[in-house]
């Protein structure tokens, strides 16, 4: 099992790798490509809503079929494929449409497998956090390569660079044995669980939570900028910020075993509540903004690794991926796309601490109603071995 878990870790290595080729550095390539400001906004949009659609479309093709690392495979190798295209294409509309494809195929990959992840790992699904903490090393890796890789290949190497990661993932995908074949209880069937009241509040406090990132990953260069912090100092916070997620992660074995998950997740959320109370009220007092960073461990570390968690026990069997997925699509896809919209609009309209501040609001909301809608985890949680 020791291997297995070296090659699933893997996975996640490689998968978030591209995401630290892609945050920092399509937007340059887009403009590269002759698109100004608002259609650069208008196509990275179209990227966030089709996180709406394909996950779920993947999600279901996996559970119904049973075969989780086959469609893995095929959404890698048309990602890969995709991305290779974008070395030919100029229209703005044309790429619109194959960064959209490549949205629904690549975004679809992370929640099946996470459901194969957490059902190979089965009475021991508190070992997650160190598998995925992978994910987190690869995007740190590859975002501080990328920059001299890019300067010295220039930026039409991006999409090769994203294809050749992408079939890396696909590569290490090769010898892992498919999950336990789900049986036929409880039905597969998405819509019964959307009756329960822990499902709604789940979905809900997701979409808030990510609609409060919305300033964050839109805003915080530029915010951080207009407060006189050098581009050097910019990126080291960034860094920082995710160096902190890796902590919660090596800590998931020992934070699942001993708490309930309705007790990290309201924490989870209180905690970004504050970070973003911080960076609204005192985007000048370096030490509080790097005290604020160091919340990420909480606003996308232990937020995420109690959401997989949570999926998968509402989610069980046949259902697995596309409870996965469907937390990705209102979370991910439609918080994001609310919390980018929203978040613009008040930063311009209002100010930008505003947008912080407006984002604390959701968070804090959020754990309001994961308190009270969650009831019930509680004598749920994961069984956790001692590491």
């Amino acid at each position: 099992m020791g291997r297995e878990r070296q090659r699933l870790a893997r996975g996640y290595f490689w998968y978030f790798a591209t995401i630290g080729l892609f945050v920092p550095y399509w937007p340059p390539f887009l403009a590269s490509r002759g698109l100004d400001p608002v259609a650069i906004g208008l196509v990275m949009g179209l990227f966030a809503a089709m996180r709406v659609v394909g996950p779920p479309a993947w999600a279901h093709w996996a559970d119904v079929s049973g075969r989780r690392l086959g469609v893995l495979r095929i959404a890698a190798l048309v990602s890969a494929i995709l991305a290779a295209s974008f070395h030919w294409l100029h229209s703005p509309w044309v790429i619109a449409l194959a960064l959209a494809a490549y949205s629904a195929a690549w975004n679809g990959v992370m929640s099946v497998y996470d459901a194969h992840v957490l059902d190979r790992l089965g009475a021991e699904q508190g070992r997650y956090g160190r598998l995925r903490l992978w994910g987190s090393v690869g995007f740190i890796l590859f975002a501080v390569a990328g920059g001299p890789l890019l300067e010295q290949a220039g930026p039409d190497s991006l999409p090769w660079m994203l294809a050749i990661v992408i079939m890396v993932a696909w590569w290490s995908l090769r010898g892992l044995p498919e999950g336990t074949p789900p049986g036929e209880h409880p039905p597969a069937r998405i819509g019964r669980p959307l009756r329960d009241r822990r499902v709604l509040a789940f979905l809900l406090a997701a979409f808030l939570m990510v609609a409060s990132h919305g300033p964050y990953y839109t805003f915080f260069t530029l915010y951080l900028d207009a407060a006189g912090y050098s581009r050097t100092a910019i990126g080291l916070l960034w860094a920082w910020a995710v160096v902190a997620e890796i902590g919660v992660f090596l800590a998931a074995p020992m934070l699942l075993g001993r708490v309930p998950l309705r007790g990290l997740t309201v924490a989870a959320l209180l905690a970004t509540a504050l970070r973003w109370s911080v960076l609204g009220h005192w985007p000048g007092v370096p030490a509080l903004v790097f005290g604020a960073q160091a919340l990420h461990l909480a606003s996308f570390g232990l937020f995420h690794l109690c959401s997989v968690m949570i999926a998968s026990q509402l989610f069980p069997g046949r259902l697995a991926a596309r409870g996965q997925a469907l937390h990705g699509a209102v979370g991910y896809g439609l918080g994001g796309v609310a919390g980018a919209v929203g978040g613009g609009w008040l930063w311009s309209e209002v100010s930008p601490g505003a947008a912080f501040i407006v984002a604390a609001w959701l968070a804090a909301a959020a754990a309001g109603i994961a308190a009270w809608g969650l009831r019930g985890l509680t004598d749920a949680r994961p069984r956790v071995q001692n590491p």
